[in-house]
């Protein structure tokens, strides 16, 4: 046994086991360049490496000495539940393997012999999945604290009258703010999530506000209530968060350009989205309605083939949505753009197959009552077209992946120097920006407390930009995404789930009409 340990800084940490030397040697030359690689030739010699080190993916022959490969991952899906598991086999053994994903819960399969780019972007895969998992329980424990503050603080509230008397009011406010910081983490949360889904799009969709909102008031109009319409309004936000997980060649396609292959990769996306959100509890309501948001009246859709009625009234509210939003970009299932009043056509044709009629009729409504009050007003520019004084509407975020402006950046010449030498670090890299459509250098809306200076953290972002590393230099063209960010105004603010409230500077929805949708 033996590890590989590099300087750089790696992904995660992988364990391989084989009893072939000449598989390992192999596997780690693979994987060595982006992981920690530690090798076992046994199933023994791997558990005493799992008791000592914690690893983020086991990747196990079948047909070992002693225990087999099988039995191996299903000892580490019992004593290491979090760990991604892959099975490496032969031909000969497919039926074993089959069985083995089915009863151990293994991530996937590679057959011997394998193709070294499909299994690179296997385990890259399993590694982000695993990512996103740790930040999910990291942000869990948080939230649990927080609630250890409220239960702590509704302790101390329990004391007599006449301390009561005296302190109440004090109290009252503590327990405000600690609830509000709780409604803050969440949409900070929601945010941050928005904000990779439509980076990873390349800005496809860019219309997770606008889908939310119209899910919202289209629920309340059909007899959606509680904790449904949160749900609901967080999975239009984040319906596309399985995307992550694809592959760059089925994320950048339309359906309608993608191969028989690439449309079963992309038919996993809803499945995928549930599992990343399964984990933290008040995201499940909306992680059951993602998995389903993909299926059809007509029983045709993905992932579960499902039909009717037996498909929620939820997931059946938001494909209606999500459908009418997408239909109005170029990259949709029809292949071009949809007018608003062409895509209203389109629901009403299709209602009864693609769509429960009765819905769609409900939804026609609501579009004539509240549609208008989601027009955009944000422009997307190349980084080479930034001007001072204009207003970020969206994060500003490197190829990277770091956020180095927030939203609501008044650009200073400053910022746009550190733009060029962003550009000139990642030559050949498309960086854009997404700004609020008021003309450089006007000050309407300039935001109080946003003079255009940086605070400590985007100072210490913006400096950074030239010392990112080389690997962030070799990851693809990263764009950001074209979501559309306004603040959120609306006359149910009483109506609203008590966890979420809009996300700021992402959710759409000004007073007054301001010209159609696009």
């Amino acid at each position: 046994m033996y590890d590989a340990h590099e300087d750089a800084e790696k992904l995660g940490q992988i364990l391989i086991v084989d009893d072939e030397e000449s598989v390992c040697q192999a596997l780690r030359r693979l994987l060595r360049r982006n992981y920690h690689v530690t090798v076992a030739t046994s199933a023994s010699q791997a558990m005493e490496c799992l008791s000592a080190e914690a690893f983020d993916l086991i990747l196990c022959d079948m047909r070992m000495p002693g225990m087999s490969g099988a039995d191996l991952l299903a000892h580490c899906r019992t004593e290491y539940p979090d760990m991604m598991r892959i099975l490496i086999t032969g031909y000969s053994d497919l039926d074993s393997a089959v069985r083995a994903i089915n009863e151990g819960n293994i991530y996937r399969y590679v057959s011997k012999p394998w193709d070294n780019d499909e299994l690179r972007q296997m385990v890259a895969e399993a590694i982000e999945i695993r990512t996103l998992r740790k930040a999910n329980q990291s942000l869990n424990k948080h939230i649990v604290r927080q609630n250890d503050e409220l239960n702590q603080l509704n302790q101390q509230l329990q004391l007599s009258n006449e301390q009561l008397e005296s302190k109440v009011g004090e109290r009252e406010k503590q327990v405000m703010a600690s609830s509000r910081r709780l409604r803050e983490d969440m949409r900070s949360v929601l945010h941050m999530l928005v904000s990779l889904i439509e980076t990873r799009t390349g800005g496809q969709r860019g219309n997770s506000a606008k889908a939310a909102h119209l899910a919202r008031e289209f629920a309340r109009s059909a007899d959606v209530v509680g904790k449904e319409i949160e749900d609901l309004y967080i999975a239009a936000l984040l319906r596309d968060i399985g995307k992550v997980s694809l592959p760059d060649q089925v994320v950048i396609k339309s359906i309608t350009q993608m191969s028989v292959t690439e449309r079963h990769e992309y038919a996993r996306f809803p499945g995928l989205g549930q599992s990343m959100l399964m984990m933290y509890e008040p995201l499940a309501g909306a992680a059951n309605i993602i998995r389903s948001h993909m299926e059809l009246y007509n029983g045709k859709g993905f992932p579960d083939q499902l039909s009717g009625d037996a498909i929620a009234r939820p997931a059946r509210i938001l494909r209606i949505v999500a459908d009418y939003v997408d239909l109005q970009h170029a990259h949709n299932f029809l292949g071009e753009p949809l007018e608003p009043e062409q895509a209203q056509e389109y629901l009403l044709k299709m209602a009864g197959h693609r769509y429960d009629r009765e819905l769609v009729d409900v939804f026609i409504d609501v579009l004539e009552r509240v549609d208008g009050r989601f027009a955009p007003e944000q422009v997307r520019l190349p980084v080479q077209e930034a001007r001072a004084g204009m207003l970020l509407s969206g994060p500003f975020i490197s190829p990277a992946g770091v956020v180095l402006l927030s939203t609501g950046t008044r650009l200073t010449d400053h910022h746009i120097s550190k733009m060029h030498e962003l550009l000139e670090q990642f030559e050949g890299h498309e960086i854009f920006i997404h700004i609020h459509n008021e003309g450089p250098g006007s000050d309407s809306t300039r935001s109080e407390g946003q003079s255009g200076e940086l605070d400590n953290s985007e100072q210490q972002n913006i400096d950074a930009l030239g010392s990112e590393g080389t690997e962030a230099e070799n990851s693809s063209s990263v764009k950001n995404g074209e979501g559309q960010r306004n603040d959120a105004s609306d006359s149910h603010a009483d109506d609203r789930a008590p966890l979420v409230d809009d996300v700021e500077q992402t959710a759409v929805m000004p007073d007054q009409p301001s010209g159609s949708s696009s």
